[in-house]
């Protein structure tokens, strides 16, 4: 990934000036004779470090400090002096450390954890502006999830597929000859009752499914937009992201969405606009389907006139086990719809989890593998996975 240098000038400058205030006390390097490996270490809260990376920069990039690493289970470790005290800053397999003198006053321990964590701070407004422009150049990583997403996705679809499914169950009892139909009536009833709260729970489970899926759907479109192996020019990543969901799905075909696409998007469309959006945004519709209007002499009529139909009804049940199905039927064609053809080998990288990185010579190389066939993405998607396991494990 290429990146481009940070911003200089007179606001780095000023940034030192203020990091170095901020850090009063701290000096650059480890007293003579001291080694980190001598040192023990703290675990600080993860919240006073969120990102530990941070602390690198601030110090070695910023303030020149020096550093070291990889080394086994160590990414980075930067040292200092505090008050005469030997601090290192380290980020190893199981999260950011403060190391120090098994002897080191608590209050100096507690001093510099606080400068340090809130020294960061003043890196945001820098770095904001560094970070949109690495963006717009496409040199970002997006987080896989798309087996977080398709875990929630599964497991309300099989929650709705069981409660739909649900047939009820009468209990025996024992009925006096005095009872006369009063013991049938009552096992109608709780047939009906059983029946109500099964459909129940199809309904929230079902509800809660189509939300899923269509998260899990957006997930999917940015990283079949990196693994198609198509380069971005400078802002398009951001175009393609505030793009809606829909025309991100149109782009991807890059105009050769054929009539049955085009059918299946369209009835997305319909999912999205009667089911999905009115339970996600309380029930509030962009075309105004929620609102009844007062017509004189007639009564409450919806505001969305004609394209009423089919829109969720908030009755008894507003999602029945027939829609529930085809909800399913049309999602599985969908998915098919992104994972075969031309979505096939991009979608490899896609379900074995590999982290999408959308500058243009890392795209170039996901559409080298693609061009070259199904054994050339099968070599990359093993390689880099295994050198994500090795920075995950810091296997250095």
């Amino acid at each position: 990934m290429t990146e481009q240098a940070l911003p200089t000038g007179g606001s780095v400058e000023v940034l030192k000036v203020r990091l170095r205030k901020a850090l009063k006390g701290f000096e650059s390097g480890l007293p003579e004779g001291v080694r980190d490996w001598d040192l023990r270490f703290h675990s600080p809260d993860r919240k006073l470090f969120p990102v530990p990376e941070l602390v690198l920069f601030a110090l070695r990039n910023m303030l020149g400090f020096p550093w070291s690493g990889p080394w086994e289970k160590v990414r980075w470790t930067v040292y200092a002096t505090v008050d005469g005290e030997p601090f290192a800053f380290a980020l190893q397999k199981f999260g950011f450390r403060i190391l120090t003198r098994s002897e080191v006053p608590p209050k100096l321990l507690k001093r510099v954890t606080g400068q340090l964590s809130g020294s960061l701070k003043l890196l945001e407004p820098l770095l904001k502006i560094y970070a949109e422009e690495q963006i717009a150049d496409g040199n970002l990583t997006l987080e896989n999830r798309i087996g977080l997403y398709d875990g929630r996705y599964t497991y309300f679809r099989e929650l709705a597929d069981q409660a739909f499914a649900f047939k009820p169950k009468v209990r025996k009892a024992r009925r006096k000859k005095s009872d006369g139909n009063v013991g049938v009536l009552a096992g109608v009833t709780e047939q009906m009752n059983q029946m109500a709260n099964a459909e129940h729970r199809g309904f929230f489970a079902s509800g809660a499914m189509v939300d899923a899926w269509f998260s899990r759907l957006e997930h999917r479109m940015l990283l079949l937009r990196a693994f198609l192996g198509k380069p971005m020019a400078r802002g398009a990543f951001t175009t393609f992201l505030a793009a809606r969901w829909d025309d991100r799905l149109v782009a991807l075909f890059e105009g050769k969405m054929d009539a049955a696409a085009g059918e299946l998007l369209g009835r997305l469309r319909d999912v999205k606009a009667t089911i999905r959006n009115p339970l996600a945004h309380g029930g509030v519709e962009n075309d105004g389907g929620a609102f009844y209007f007062h017509l004189e002499s007639v009564g409450a009529v919806p505001a969305n006139l004609s394209r009423y139909r089919g829109r969720l009804r908030m009755s008894f049940v507003p999602i029945p086990a027939t829609t529930h199905a085809e909800e399913c039927a049309l999602f599985d064609a969908v998915d098919m719809l992104l994972t075969t053809g031309p979505f096939e080998l991009a979608n490899e990288f896609v379900r074995w989890g590999i982290d999408p990185q959308f500058d243009a010579g890392t795209v170039q190389a996901y559409g080298r593998a693609i061009a070259d066939g199904p054994e050339a993405v099968e070599a990359l998607v093993d390689q880099l996975g295994r050198e994500w396991e090795r920075h995950t494990n810091m296997d250095y």
